[in-house]
């Protein structure tokens, strides 16, 4: 352990950044924060410290080493040196390249894996197009730094100013010795995920009590999860997925899905729940005894991290898919997945079985797929409840010798329990105003009326291009001009009654909404023409074709739309 200045750290070292470290996560923010540490140390006129880096020292070279902490920092600081060294004189921009980008030609910090190509030509200030969530992090970041320099007026004393700022280095002879210093240092940069925890607590244990067996097998499959956690995030926002958009959705998020799949001790826990059930399960094993007691240690880091990896690879399919399949764009991107359904519909591809047709030869033509969308829309968006504990405890349950009857049974059991075909009904005739799975319904309806699928070209356009996004039109309006009896309400209070109903209700794109609002029937008519859903253009021929839409016309269109919504989401 040593104070260093970064002048001292850099030199005659070499970086590598293990590909079992999450990607590059700095936001704009920490950039900016990291550029105030600087300028108070040249407004004070001393060095400053800006946090720690544990490496650990590799085998290849005595000048190479593992970032295990400190990546983020140490990458920013790169990109920012980099981004001075273009604004030198030749003869200092050599100089300084040399001592902090390339030695002949050899970077001097390198992520391992899919990131070091794209950081290298980032620093080359090649155009690039990220395929990742890290490596748009590592373009804003980039641009944020350019900015920044823009606004200094001497690049080679504020150059000369980081070299002067002070880290605490930690080097350790092994990546195993390395992550146990780094369980016990704060890290002044991004906080730590649990995930991350999770990570060091296994290396530790693997370290501590089997000999570093695992040590190797551990980071390969976190740096896997952490890949794969990436491009989930990068994807899901990409498709407009509101639960994965999300900034509370993490690595952390994800964790605690597989936790629910993997043990029934708590169907809600937090991701510290997570860490601290790992922590007590790994003592438990250890407090057996030398023999026993680290072989069960063994055994349950082996299961938990290959389950882990299972996990996130799965959800990675499933979002991969919804990029290209309609069915998976429209349930997780349109319809909006619930986040309690996500563990049983990722334990079901992680089987293989999402996919697999229903047993039963009335069901035959639907799939387990078909059940999870009927599920979504019934239950979490029509009846609008949350039952976490039963849907849970199932998908903890499920493994290789579940039969598909038998899951095809409880899965048609849990809809009949939480939301049967009476209910259904009932709900479709009376208030659904409020439904969150109305734009889904309503896409598919009019995908019903026109006889046609939206491509995905359009249906990507109507989930995320904000002209287009669906929104909830009432037909007579929610503040109405109009003389209630003339439309067949004999008060106020029925005509309360019919407002929110199916029948008075269709899609609308965002961009024409407001060009209907609070219009007559009539007035709405050329907005209703404009629109691209088919149920919508229908409102408008039919309000042309009969000059009126009333109390009976309400009536018709609710019974006409919940006949055919019962038999589409039909059990």
């Amino acid at each position: 352990m040593a104070n260093s200045k970064i002048q001292d750290f850099f030199n005659r070292k070499f970086f590598e950044i293990p590909k079992y470290q999450r990607g590059y996560a700095w936001n704009k923010e920490n950039v900016r924060d990291l550029f105030n540490d600087i300028r108070e140390a040249e407004e004070v006129k001393s060095s400053h410290y800006i946090g720690t880096v544990v490496l650990s020292k590799s085998k290849k070279s005595d000048r190479v080493f593992f970032i295990v902490d400190g990546q983020q920092r140490t990458t920013t600081i790169t990109m920012i040196i980099n981004a001075l060294i273009k604004k030198l004189s030749k003869d200092d921009a050599a100089f300084y390249k040399r001592f902090y980008i390339t030695e002949n030609d050899v970077h001097r910090l390198k992520p391992l894996g899919k990131e070091k190509e794209f950081f290298e030509k980032l620093l080359n200030e090649k155009s690039l197009e990220p395929k990742n969530k890290s490596q748009r992090l590592l373009i804003e970041a980039y641009e944020e730094i350019e900015e920044q320099i823009e606004q200094i007026k001497d690049p080679l004393s504020f150059l000369n100013m980081i070299e002067s700022l002070e880290i605490l280095e930690f080097i350790e002879e092994s990546e195993g010795d390395a992550i146990r210093i780094f369980q016990t240092v704060n890290d002044r940069g991004k906080p730590l995920s649990n995930m991350e925890k999770a990570k060091s607590l296994l290396v530790y244990f693997s370290n501590r009590y089997l000999e570093k067996k695992l040590d190797d097998k551990i980071n390969d499959a976190f740096g896997e999860i952490f890949q794969m956690y990436d491009e989930i995030k990068f994807k899901g926002e990409e498709l407009g997925i509101t639960l994965i958009g999300s900034d509370k959705f993490s690595e952390d998020t994800v964790m605690r899905y597989h936790f629910v799949a993997y043990n029934d001790e708590d169907y809600d826990a937090t991701a510290g729940y997570v860490l601290n059930f790992l922590k007590k399960r790994l003592n438990s094993y250890r407090k057996v005894g030398k023999n026993i007691g680290y072989q069960k240690v063994e055994d349950f880091i082996n299961d938990y991290m290959e389950s882990l990896r299972l996990f996130f690879e799965s959800l990675n399919n499933l979002i991969k898919r919804a990029d290209k399949k309609r069915q998976y764009f429209k349930l997780f991107a349109i319809l909006n997945l619930s986040a309690t359904v996500y563990p049983l519909i990722v334990k079901l591809e992680m089987l293989g079985r999402l996919e697999n047709k229903l047993p039963s030869p009335e069901y035959k033509k639907f799939t387990f797929l078909d059940l999870i969308e009927l599920i979504d829309v019934r239950i979490y968006k029509t009846r609008n409840t949350d039952p976490r504990a039963e849907i849970s405890r199932f998908a903890c349950g499920l493994n290789e010798k579940t039969t598909d009857e038998q899951i095809q049974n409880w899965l048609l059991w849990y809809n009949k329990q939480w939301m049967s075909k009476p209910n259904f009904v009932n709900y479709l005739n009376g208030y659904i105003y409020g439904n969150r799975a109305l734009p889904h319904i309503f896409i598919d309806y009019s995908e019903h009326l026109s006889g046609t699928e939206f491509t995905m070209e359009e249906l990507k356009k109507i989930a995320n291009d904000r002209r287009f996004n669906p929104t909830i039109e009432h037909i007579l309006s929610q503040k109405p001009k109009f003389t209630l009896k003339s439309h067949g309400f004999k008060s106020t209070e029925e005509y309360l009654e019919y407002e929110d109903s199916l029948g008075n209700l269709c899609v609308l794109e965002k961009n024409l909404n407001s060009g209907a609002q609070n219009k007559s029937t009539f007035e709405k008519v050329t907005v209703y023409d404009k629109s691209i859903f088919k149920m919508t253009k229908n409102i408008s021929s039919q309000i042309s074709i009969n000059r009126e839409f009333k109390k009976k016309d309400i009536e018709e269109r609710t019974e006409l739309i919940a006949d055919y919504l019962v038999k589409k989401w039909w059990c």
